[in-house]
């Protein structure tokens, strides 16, 4: 089984890396799902609004984290290679995906308020 590129924004590392050292049990879920989606890019569980318009969420458990990425290869034939979702379109493989936030459930009202 093949697996798709890992491609994090900064602010997506910064994030990961301060949860891995606050919280090493959810940075072991959030990874796990992270190596899954590398593999099966296509389980989203739902699109974003909002923010991250049209990006894909991943929970990882039910009261805890979302990650927020974009799988390159679907981003593309969904957009018909003629307006680039994201910056990163011209720069990274169909077989990649880019991972752009991860925030806690608890900070959903905060994201929404945030520009992108």
């Amino acid at each position: 089984m093949s697996s798709f590129g890992f491609f994090p924004t900064s602010k997506f590392s910064a994030k990961l890396e301060k949860i891995r050292k606050q919280d090493p049990p959810s940075y072991r879920r959030i990874h796990q799902v992270i190596q899954r989606l590398l593999i099966y890019p296509w389980e989203a569980d739902g699109q974003m609004r909002g923010v991250h318009h049209g990006r894909l969420k991943k929970y990882v458990g039910r009261r805890d984290f979302r990650l927020i990425y974009q799988w390159c290869v679907a981003c593309r034939k969904k957009q018909n290679r003629v307006t680039k979702v994201c910056s990163h379109c011209g720069t990274v493989p169909d077989s990649s995906v880019i991972f752009f936030d991860l925030y806690h459930k608890n900070e959903l009202a905060h994201l929404r308020h945030v520009a992108g």
